[in-house]
């Protein structure tokens, strides 16, 4: 939060003083000048990126919140800009405005990065401690003056609504991707620089005087701008990752299910090999298929057909573990991949999900029992990718098929036979 500083000079200087004193304060508030019309053009620019962000990626609610955030400083920073102008520098009730816009962007942007990790909480709150936090401002510059107070109770708030939002950032700083624990450390040092300004800012006193106060305005014309254009550019940063991760996740996943496609799967599963033969862990494979699906389609219509799939997929979701794949490979055709499982167990765990789709109907007026066939295998020591698995899976699925569909088939079995 910007904070105006005081034309005042010594008087009992001698005349040389008293000009070197003023050429000082000139200089230093033609840089002070400068500053802020970079922050105002800084944030005005933040604005507009954070508009077309939320414009261009399916209109995130923490884009638009963040745009808003950086519009309210940018009025803050004109207002500031003019306020310095016509020299107000003594104004308190403006300077409480100021103050205010401070509060509300800060919030603002607290709010955007809840919003983002907890999509169903709205800024409501964030706003009304803002209004708070501008009350306490206005009180300590109108009612009872006293600077030091006044500025430490917005860098106070400043630093909680920093550390709140890195708090938001990722579910956990271990397994936050690059991005997000740039954005976390980001938003630390600049929630612990308002805590040490604000320690600072409370040594000014009731006039704001003395060393403290040239320490004050020193950190504040030095370290605050970039601390705040930080926030923005590491904020802008987040945007455009959430859209890669985004891009990532539609390549690789099922528009229709929701689980993996044949892409995604593979990818996944190979990955899922070679940590199983680093770690000597057993893992299965499974491939399921839909019985009499083209019936369904052709009785009920395309959008029964795609109701069952999705009703499939959601059912198999449900009985397998966090760790396992599911993925679509085919129109009514189902992969999974069992982690630490070994054949045997994964039979098991097939059979449940057999009963389980077979004594589910699929939702809707129709009620449609459906039932599905099923081909296991494990993990041998030769296989080196997903491709002999699938294929040994597939045989025990059309073992499956011939020997009357809705039964689930062993690869290892078939062998021993």
């Amino acid at each position: 939060m910007a904070r105006p500083y005081r034309n005042g000079i010594n008087r009992s200087a001698g005349a040389n003083g008293a000009s070197a004193a003023l050429r000082v304060r000139g200089t230093m508030a033609a840089a002070v000048i400068i500053i802020i019309i970079a922050l105002t053009f800084s944030a005005a620019m933040l604005t507009g990126v954070m508009l077309i962000a939320w414009r261009s990626f399916g209109r995130p609610r923490h884009a638009l919140l963040w745009a808003a955030a950086f519009a309210v400083a940018t009025v803050e920073w004109i207002a500031n800009l003019a306020f310095r102008i016509a020299h107000a520098q003594d104004n308190a009730a403006i300077y409480a405005a100021i103050a205010g816009l401070s509060c509300l962007s800060n919030a603002l942007i607290a709010a955007g990065f809840v919003q983002r990790s907890r999509p169903q909480t709205g800024p409501g709150p964030f706003l009304i401690a803002a209004a708070g936090a501008a009350l306490l401002i206005a009180g300590a510059a109108i009612v009872v003056p006293h600077d030091g107070v006044r500025d430490a109770t917005g860098l106070l708030f400043g630093g909680a609504m920093m550390a709140i939002s890195a708090a938001h950032v990722g579910r956990g700083f271990r397994s936050a991707s690059l991005p997000e624990r740039s954005v976390t450390l980001m938003l630390m040092l600049f929630a612990m620089l308002d805590g040490a300004m604000a320690v600072i800012a409370l040594r000014q006193g009731i006039a704001g005087q003395g060393e403290a106060f040239a320490l004050f305005r020193t950190i504040l014309v030095l370290l605050y701008p970039p601390a705040f254009i930080g926030v923005g550019l590491f904020s802008v940063f987040l945007v455009a990752a959430d859209l890669a991760e985004t891009m990532r996740t539609l390549a690789t996943s099922d528009v229709l299910t929701g689980v993996y496609n044949r892409r995604g799967f593979e990818d996944a599963a190979e990955r899922a090999i070679r940590n199983a033969h680093r770690q000597r862990q057993p893992l299965s494979v499974v491939v399921a298929d839909i019985d009499g699906f083209k019936a369904i389609n052709d009785r009920y219509g395309h959008g029964v057909g795609d109701r069952a799939l999705r009703h499939f997929a959601s059912r198999v979701e449900r009985l397998v573990r966090r760790g396992d794949l599911i993925g679509r490979i085919g129109g009514e055709e189902f992969a999974l991949l069992l982690v630490n499982t070994r054949p045997q167990d994964a039979v098991e765990v097939v059979e449940r999900i057999r009963r389980d789709i077979a004594a589910m109907p699929v939702s809707g007026p129709d009620r449609i029992v459906m039932t599905a066939s099923f081909g296991v295998t494990g993990l041998r020591p030769g296989d080196i990718s997903l491709a002999s698995l699938l294929t040994r899976a597939d045989r025990a699925l059309y073992r499956s098929k011939l020997d009357g569909r809705d039964r689930v088939t062993s690869a290892e079995e078939l062998e021993e036979a």
